[in-house]
């Protein structure tokens, strides 16, 4: 048997190694390397846990003084765990996957970093970090980290010397390039044979305008500019003529710097032509268009777009202000050797297709008449949108007879010029023709009320189209004075205040008040269009008309209903007492009582004869469920006054004023002939 014999110095190394060993319960064996940006490894490589060390400590000292190297890897331990991570090598970042981990832990050993991990719940992850056995001490990361300082420090030092001599060259050459090109300007430049040099003293957008006056002479023969100076800047206007972009390209050269909005400052950068021929802060440009001119783009503008430039200052095209596009195209548009241009090609137009007259139906805008009279005769004329039709000399004994005549007149048709029979109707074979005769002793039949009271469901129609043309119209209205609102907002800055005492208060303080009265209107108008729609949506589901021909049918066929239900509710409660309450029966028992009185009205209403009454200058007559009171001519104050008070309005379509059949409205007509003017 035989013993070893130690030191105490390496019994307490021993010791002390398999102390710090004993809380690690897994080593890193392998690293799989998937992919780096340093290319020190190929894709999806395994190598060595030591290997991979050693390469990363070398791959992050060559990238001292850079940014970090993403490496993406993952490292299997002896466990069978493995860990992914993605390391950033770099000489003032990470060296490895042993100073990832180490780095995680002293960030775990600060309050901050204790609360960021609980607050992820990556207390796990910790936890797990600690018991890899890295493989080196922690005189060995500190160490490795300090080298890694120096190595940064000097890469730094490096880098900032090289581009501190790396200036000072472009600053020389930048130098010799402007004393070169001083030189040669100063020399005679060909090119700038047509300007004079300026002297020390000429400084500033005054003498420079002599110069830009010459260059654009020069430019461009035959074109009028009007260059003005004051100080450090210059203004050039012009009519016609080249482009925006062609006298920039001019003129740009004098500008002697930059304004930067963002610092509010000015930054000189004065090249050697400024030196020489002058220079200023600021040069602006204002193209003015002729008459010409504009015909051209508004030509152009129409025929890309298909649609008519009518100059209202609302009209929209391709979602834009028309006039916006119209100025855009102007700026485009130039006369080069008598031949049009946009854009430097010559403009190629389209023959313009030969208008088909459109015929609008004469019942799809309302008419209005005006009558004047002339002697014993009328002159009416009649307005549809932006027809005008006039009819003069028609014979009539009343202002309503005239304008109904003239109306036949526009709506019936007219014989062709080439009608050899004058519009005389040609012979056909005659229809026999049923004719109910009164027996002899019979009464004659009469004409009713019900015979007068016409197309009940026409009316219905043209008073819900016309609910929902108004509707329409107020949108589009609402709509464009939302836009014009939104277009004078535009020009204003979100956020800018009003500058008490600059001269932009007025202007400010009068596009606010236009943009909320035009806010304010297009609201208005909306809630208009909205109202409208809605009462369009209800014409004809509301009652039983008196008017309606049928009222009497729908009336009794409502009236069984009700009386079948009532005798249904009885013959329930004989059954089962109980099943209705009293007061559903006598609330059904009134409606049938209403029902009946109705039905009565209604048919005395309706067999009553039509009102056909005439005094000195009026006549009052029924016709399309209305009842109509027409005059010679406009009533007096007092005797419209007086069809006001009895429910009348006046109806420029048919020139006379109207008001529905009802049984009131009978009554308060027959009043109102007893109170008009009677036949002298």
């Amino acid at each position: 048997m035989s013993a070893t014999i130690i030191t105490m110095e390496d019994f307490k190394a021993a010791a002390a190694q398999a102390q710090q060993a004993a809380p690690f319960v897994r080593r890193p064996v392998t690293v799989t390397v998937h992919w780096s940006e340093s290319g020190a490894w190929q894709k999806d490589q395994v190598v060595a846990y030591a290997d991979f060390e050693k390469n990363a400590f070398a791959v992050a000292l060559e990238h001292a003084g850079r940014g970090y190297l993403k490496t993406k890897v993952t490292v299997t331990f002896d466990d069978g765990e493995i860990y992914q991570c993605r390391i950033d090598l770099a000489a003032h970042d990470e060296l490895g996957f042993a100073d990832h981990c180490l780095s995680m832990l002293a960030f775990y050993d600060t309050e901050e970093g204790r609360d960021y991990y609980v607050a992820t719940a990556s207390e796990d992850l910790i936890a797990f970090v600690q018991g890899i056995d890295l493989g080196c001490s922690a005189a060995d990361h500190v160490e490795r980290r300090a080298h890694a300082s120096d190595v940064e420090a000097a890469a730094r030092l490096a880098i900032e010397e090289q581009r501190r001599i790396e200036a000072t060259a472009q600053e020389t050459a930048a130098n010799n390039a402007y004393a070169a090109e001083l030189a040669r300007l100063q020399a005679g430049a060909p090119e700038y044979a047509h300007l004079t040099p300026l002297g020390e003293q000429d400084r500033g957008g005054v003498p420079a305008a002599k110069n830009v006056r010459r260059d654009l002479k020069n430019a461009f023969p035959g074109i009028k500019f009007s260059v003005k100076s004051s100080y450090d800047t210059i203004t050039v206007s012009w009519q016609d003529g080249p482009t925006h972009q062609e006298v920039e390209a001019v003129i740009g050269k004098y500008e002697n710097g930059k304004f930067d909005g963002m610092t509010d400052c000015f930054n000189f950068d004065t090249t050697p032509f400024n030196a020489v021929f002058g220079g200023c802060r600021y040069t602006f440009i204002k193209r003015e268009h002729s008459d010409e001119l504009m015909a051209v783009a508004t030509r152009y503008l129409e025929q890309r777009s298909g649609e008519r430039v009518t100059g209202d200052a609302n009209q929209l095209i391709w979602g834009e202000w028309a006039q916006c596009l119209l100025t855009r195209e102007a700026n485009k548009v130039t006369l080069v050797g008598g031949v049009w241009h946009r854009k430097g090609e010559p403009i190629v137009w389209q023959e313009a297709p030969q208008a088909l007259a459109v015929v609008a139906p004469v019942a799809a805008v309302k008419p209005k008449f005006t009558a004047k009279p002339v002697g014993a005769l009328w002159n009416v004329t009649i307005e549809q949108g932006e027809q005008r039709h006039q009819f003069d000399y028609i014979a009539a004994d009343s202002m309503g007879k005239a304008c109904r005549i003239a109306w036949a007149m526009l709506t019936q048709p007219t014989p062709p010029e080439d009608d050899p029979d004058g519009g005389q109707p040609v012979p056909v074979a005659p229809i026999t023709e049923l004719i109910t005769q009164t027996a002899q002793g019979a009464e004659a039949p009469t004409l009713t009320r019900a015979d007068t009271l016409g197309k009940y469901a026409d009316r219905v129609d043209a008073k819900r189209e016309r609910l929902q043309v108004w509707a329409i119209n107020a949108s589009r209205a609402s709509e464009a004075r939302f836009n014009h609102g939104m277009g004078i907002l535009s020009y204003i800055v979100p956020g800018q205040p009003i500058l008490i005492g600059h001269n932009s208060e007025r202007r400010h303080r009068r596009d606010l008040e236009n943009v909320d009265r035009n806010m304010g209107a297009s609201v208005a108008l909306d809630k208009k269009s909205q109202y409208l729609s809605a009462r369009a949506e209800v014409v004809g589901r509301g009652g039983i008309a008196s008017d309606n021909p049928e009222a009497l049918e729908l009336l009794r066929a409502r009236l069984a209903q009700r009386e079948t239900k009532q005798q249904a509710m009885k013959d329930a409660n004989k059954a089962q007492r109980g099943s209705f309450k009293t007061w559903q029966l006598s609330n059904n028992w009134a409606e049938i009582r209403r029902l009946r009185q109705r039905i009565e009205q209604v048919d005395a209403l309706h067999r009553a004869a039509p009102i056909e009454q005439a005094g000195q200058g009026w006549h009052m007559f029924e016709d399309d469920g209305r009842i109509q009171i027409s005059f010679d001519g406009k009533p007096a104050a007092e005797l419209r006054q007086l069809c006001k008070g009895a429910g009348f309005v006046w109806s420029p379509s048919r020139c006379a004023w109207v008001r529905k059949v009802t049984v009131r409205a009978v009554n308060e007509a027959r009043r109102l002939a007893r109170a008009l003017p009677a036949e002298g």
